[in-house]
C-alpha cells in the first residue's frame, strides 16, 4: 500500500466509548468526542467499530491490558471473523510490513500475535460484516513513552493516542514536539485512502491550521514528520 492523498471530504467515524472511571471526574476528559464517560473507576473499555467487506480501518489500542496475554492481539482481538487481518506500519520503508496477521475461524486463532501498545497504529483489515471490537483494560496515567516515536525527514508515522480521549487530534499528540510542515493526515474508510483534509503545523504561527479535525479514541492516523526524528514520545496524563 502506498500514500497518496485525495480530494475528498474528512468523514468522522463516529465511534461508540464507554469508559468506566472512578476519578475520572466531570471536565477530567472534557474533550472526548461521540463518546459516553461513566465516572466509576480508571479501568474499562473503548468500543471501536470496523468496516467490513474486506475494508481498512485505521484503529489502535486506547487501554493497557493487564490481564493474561496482556496487549497482544490474540488477547485484544479473541474475537474476530474468518479472514480479517492485521497489518502494521513500517515506518523505515514507508510501507506495510510484510508480515500479516490472520485470524481462522476453523482453529478460532490468529497465525501469529505480537504486542500492540497504546499509542501504536494499526490497519485492521474486516473481511466479514461491520463489526466492533471492545479493548479492556487501564487508562495509562503519569508518564508513557510511546515505543513507536517519531521519524522525521517526511516520513510518515502510524501512532495514535496512548489514551482514550477524543476531540481535536491535537490531544492525541500531546508530548510531541511539532516542527514546520509537520503533517497528520486520517483514513477515510467510505473511501479506503487518506482523507483530503489535512492539518499542517507552522514554527511562524506555532500553531496547527486545522485544530478542529478530531480523531476518536481508538482510532490511529498517520503523522508525518517534516523534521527531525523523535524517538521518544512521552506524555503524561493524569485522571482528575
Amino acid at each position: 500500500m502506498r500514500l497518496h492523498t485525495v480530494n475528498t471530504n474528512y468523514k468522522n467515524m463516529r465511534t461508540k466509548t464507554l469508559i468506566c472511571a472512578a476519578a475520572l471526574a466531570a471536565g477530567a476528559l472534557t474533550s472526548w468526542a461521540q463518546s459516553n464517560v461513566y465516572s466509576l473507576n480508571v479501568v474499562g473499555y473503548v468500543n471501536v467499530p470496523t468496516r467490513g467487506g474486506a475494508n481498512f480501518t485505521m484503529i489502535a489500542n486506547p487501554l493497557n491490558n493487564t490481564g493474561a496475554n496482556g496487549n497482544s492481539i490474540s488477547n485484544l482481538f479473541s474475537v474476530a471473523q474468518d479472514g480479517d487481518s492485521i497489518f502494521t506500519w513500517d515506518a523505515g520503508i514507508q510501507d506495510l510490513s510484510g508480515t500479516i496477521y490472520s485470524y481462522a475461524t476453523f482453529s478460532h486463532s490468529w497465525d501469529g500475535t505480537f504486542t500492540l501498545n497504546p499509542g501504536q497504529g494499526i490497519f485492521y483489515l474486516n473481511s466479514g460484516n461491520n463489526a466492533t471490537n471492545t479493548f479492556v483494560g487501564d487508562v495509562i496515567q503519569g508518564s508513557y513513552t510511546n515505543p513507536v516515536g517519531i521519524r522525521g525527514g517526511g516520513n510518515f508515522n502510524a501512532i495514535a493516542s496512548s489514551i482514550p480521549i477524543g476531540g481535536s487530534f491535537t490531544n492525541a499528540i500531546v508530548g510531541i514536539t511539532p516542527q514546520d510542515g509537520d503533517s497528520v493526515f486520517t483514513w477515510d474508510t467510505s473511501i479506503q485512502d487518506l482523507s483530503g483534509n489535512i492539518a499542517a503545523y507552522a514554527t511562524f504561527t506555532h500553531t496547527w491550521d486545522h485544530p478542529e479535525y478530531t480523531v476518536n479514541p481508538g482510532i490511529s492516523f498517520f503523522y508525518l514528520g517534516a523534521g527531525t526524528n523523535q524517538p521518544t514520545w512521552a506524555r503524561n496524563f493524569t485522571v482528575q
